[in-house]
């Protein structure tokens, strides 16, 4: 069956909604019951970013550059979890991800990897983050993609859960949250949100899309202070096959 330009190779359904895994000849994506594209994995390099919003995700690197430890709020098929294994070697990933047949479908179409510094939790991710003990330990970055069929999943949409991230955030720390221009919830009170959290918030919108990445932690410098991170962003950009010197002057434009 033909569907969303490609071939479905998966179709089921659990209590969230849909699940379809659809696949061309160069890419392989998740879709949960429409055509937005929740995942999108390279076929031929699974550690390649393919959808452009998870690659704006990785602009939080400019401020943290060498993660240890990261933690992950939704997994999807597995994108920005493969980006980091396979660049960080020494980087511990977490990942909470509140749909257990999601996590099946990573592993078995998208090839997320059985590796000891991976840790998966079925778990909804504002539980997780309200009641983790400190002894858990904090992250250097911490990414949250948590959308549902209908938009951004309710329970990361609220200062309750954006303390307790900048809680368990460590001193170097950066935050990035996928946010949907065109959602229910206003991506405009979600950045608020942020800058209440974080005293700060730098707005990173996805060229030629709906989405905008909010920014947030201790790592992040002034918007006047972004001009003296070019040479980290040529070196990430030759290091890391995402375009960081592009994301870097739209900080610059977004955020004066």
């Amino acid at each position: 069956m033909q569907k969303y330009g490609g071939k479905v190779i998966h179709q089921s359904r659990d209590a969230f909604g849909i699940l379809e895994i659809v696949e061309d000849r160069f890419e392989r994506s998740l879709h949960f019951g429409n055509n937005a594209k929740q995942s999108s994995t390279d076929v031929h390099y699974p550690a390649r970013l393919v959808l452009s919003y998870t690659r704006a995700m990785a602009a939080s690197l400019l401020f943290t550059p060498d993660p240890q430890r990261a933690l992950l709020v939704g997994l999807g098929g597995g994108s920005l979890t493969k980006f980091l294994l396979h660049y960080f070697p020494e980087c511990r990933v977490d990942v909470v991800e509140v749909r257990k047949k999601v996590h099946r479908l990573a592993r078995t179409y998208f090839e997320l990897p059985d590796d000891p510094r991976l840790n998966v939790f079925i778990e909804d991710g504002a539980l997780f983050m309200g009641s983790a003990s400190p002894e858990f330990g904090d992250y250097d970055l911490i990414l949250i993609d948590a959308f549902l069929e209908d938009g951004i999943a309710g329970d990361v949409c609220g200062v309750p859960f954006l303390e307790d991230c900048r809680m368990r955030l460590s001193g170097r720390g950066t935050l990035a949250m996928n946010l949907w221009s065109d959602d229910v919830i206003r991506a405009s009170d979600l950045l608020a949100m942020m800058n209440d959290s974080f005293g700060q918030v730098l707005r990173l919108p996805v060229e030629g899309k709906d989405n905008i990445i909010g920014i947030g932690g201790p790592a992040i410098p002034r918007p006047r202070e972004l001009n003296a991170l070019g040479p980290r962003a040529r070196e990430l950009a030759d290091t890391l096959d995402v375009e960081f010197p592009a994301f870097l002057k739209r900080l610059r434009k977004n955020n004066r």
